[in-house]
């Protein structure tokens, strides 16, 4: 009986675990974002250090993107193909026609905001 207990006890545990987003993920990591600037010398400083910093730059381009945040959850692409969007669980990366970011989404900005109506 003692050890239906214990097992028991270590699944609530490990259900109860704390999940984080990719996002999340890559501005706590500190020093995998610093080695993965070290080995990515093809990047320019500027963008070796917004990383190293833990910032999104427009300018940055979907092979990166994708290196440090995986495949995307969902895609988007405008019919004239002008404007794709990358959505992640809790933030989104908006792209130019050339795959380049122009507007990165953190969590804060995906959050809903409901607002209270008088009636």
């Amino acid at each position: 009986m003692s050890k239906i207990i214990i097992l028991s006890i270590i699944v609530l545990i490990l259900c109860g675990c704390v999940h984080y987003s990719a996002y999340d993920n890559f501005l706590r990591d500190k020093k995998l974002r610093l080695d993965f600037a070290k080995t990515h010398s093809e990047l320019t400083p500027e963008v070796r250090q917004a990383i190293v910093e833990g910032k999104i730059l427009p300018g940055m381009d979907q092979n990166l993107i994708r290196m440090l945040f995986g495949d995307p959850d969902e895609t988007y692409l405008s019919e004239t193909g002008m404007f794709e969007m990358w959505y992640y669980e809790n933030f989104a990366f908006g792209f130019d026609s050339q795959g380049i970011v122009v507007k990165f989404f953190s969590p804060e900005d995906m959050a809903i905001k409901k607002k209270k109506t008088r009636r």
